[in-house]
């Protein structure tokens, strides 16, 4: 069982890595932490749900929903909780998202009720075994479409023009206002991304626990968050890192320990790196 647990160890891992990845995105331009984005995932994993529900069963159609979803949702944080904030503490804006977090919750209890919905099973089959342990074919979809994503996101900051203006605004904010760079329109694309890549995760999440409900974005965010921290939430490789390892550390937790200690081991992760290396594993110092 311990290959079993490695494989579902790297499946699970794509998701916490992709939800690092949104926490990155935000924390380099503006060195804050947006505690909404695990509702926005939510968000995104109810979108997938209706269109597979009550409009059509196709895969990519429901992924393509959920990644609008949370598009529209990171673009609405970023007016509300910062945009319109600029200017005060930090923290104003860190409680301000935390708020939206509760609103996008209640909002979804109200309009879908509190039970779990259930999600349709798509490409659950055994693709191959190695050693008696089964890879499915949602499996291998799963860390197909993380990989291809994170290329896509590295290809997007370190070969665009719109990437070179990010890293710019990113590396020093008042002095690419200066240069004339529309820093408005990059922070707004951003969160939007941000937002967006945590709306199709949820769609990928909702797949493979084939469930839907308010509260899943509690835990996905924290675990986003806690991969975040583990490798290094400066740096998207280092996101991409920590997603993984802690994919791989859970699962294995649940081989080794118990599965009712899976979240403990998670939670202890990220208290033991915040207080002996806040930089995580490939993170770099910076000044706040």
């Amino acid at each position: 069982m311990f290959l079993q647990q490695l494989i579902n160890g790297l499946a699970q891992g794509s998701l916490f890595a992709l939800i690092a990845i949104s926490f990155s995105l935000v924390w380099g331009l503006l060195k804050m932490v947006n505690f909404a984005l695990g509702e926005v995932y939510m968000l995104g994993a109810y979108a997938g749900w209706l269109v597979v529900m009550h409009v059509t069963p196709n895969l990519a159609v429901a992924l393509a929903a959920g990644f609008v979803a949370g598009w529209a949702a990171g673009w609405l944080i970023e007016k509300v909780a910062f945009k319109a904030m600029r200017g005060v503490p930090h923290i104003a804006s860190l409680v301000c998202t935390i708020g939206f977090s509760f609103f996008l919750k209640e909002m979804a209890t109200w309009m879908f009720g509190a039970e779990t919905k259930a999600m349709p099973s798509y490409y659950a089959k055994t693709a191959f075994t190695i050693a008696e342990a089964n890879v499915s074919w949602l499996q291998l979809l799963m860390v197909g479409i993380a990989v291809t994503m994170m290329i896509l996101l590295q290809v997007l900051f370190y070969r665009t023009r719109i990437g070179l203006a990010t890293r710019a605004v990113a590396l020093d904010f008042r002095t690419a206002s200066l240069m004339g760079m529309k820093v408005d329109k990059i922070t707004s694309l951003a969160f939007s991304l941000s937002g967006a890549l945590a709306g199709f995760v949820g769609v990928l999440a909702a797949i493979y626990y084939n469930a839907v409900n308010p509260s899943m974005g509690f835990v996905a965010g924290l675990k986003g968050f806690t991969a975040a921290v583990f490798g290094g939430i400066t740096s998207i490789p280092g996101a991409i890192l920590g997603g993984y390892l802690l994919g791989g550390i859970e699962n294995l937790s649940v081989q080794f320990v118990s599965s009712g200690y899976r979240d403990f081991v998670s939670y202890l992760i990220l208290i033991i790196f915040l207080l002996f290396r806040p930089n995580g594993i490939l993170g770099k110092k910076t000044k706040l």
